[in-house]
């Protein structure tokens, strides 16, 4: 197991003790877990780039830990009154959406790449639970977040749904590419 997964498993498993944090009343020692938990969001990949780490696991275990973090903290938010039971849900369905979509665009071109668009959704969330665990006002960025997340599931799907394959992108070559007519150049030369 690569340094970078450790970090990333490690945020996993804060998750028992930010979310048992939020459901006992105590919302400081919920904030100091989960900036913790965005401490290690922020070196894991740092530590996977410069250690030459970068994994398939590792790419696909962080947002999931993301994720299981965000919501298990919205559903005790949730739980607890600070969110409305609605609120967790709106989370989830971008990011099932996201989910979906990167697995699909694993699948189709080998690569995940992360946009602005998502990393400015993943600030405001991240904000938005340092608000609600900290202040009483916590809710307004909350549904900022949301909108953003939604809006970068948009954009994300309109990105990736308008760009070609690595193969379609993949010029062809004048000796085999076929002419209009059907034949490549090479057999139109008499070779």
């Amino acid at each position: 197991m690569t340094l970078a997964n450790a970090l990333t498993l490690f945020r996993g498993v804060l998750i028992a003790p930010t979310t048992a944090a939020v459901l006992l009343g105590r919302p400081r020692i919920a904030f100091a877990c989960f900036a913790l938990a965005g401490l290690t969001d922020a070196v894991d990949g740092l530590v996977a780039r410069t250690r030459h780490e970068v994994t398939f696991t590792g790419a696909m275990l962080d947002p999931t830990m993301d994720k299981l973090l965000y919501m298990a903290l919205f559903s005790a938010l949730a739980a607890t009154g600070k969110l409305p039971i609605l609120g967790p849900v709106l989370y989830a369905i971008p990011q099932l959406g996201l989910g979906i979509g990167a697995l699909a665009l694993w699948r189709r071109r080998r690569e995940f790449a992360a946009r602005w668009p998502g990393k400015a959704a993943a600030a405001l969330t991240a904000l938005a639970v340092a608000c609600l665990l900290l202040t009483s006002w916590g809710e307004i960025p909350f549904w900022i977040a949301i909108a953003a997340n939604f809006l970068s599931a948009l954009y994300y799907l309109f990105q990736q749904t308008n760009r070609k394959t690595r193969l379609e992108e993949a010029p062809q070559t004048p000796s085999t590419s076929p002419s209009q007519d059907g034949e490549t150049p090479a057999a139109k030369r008499g070779a």
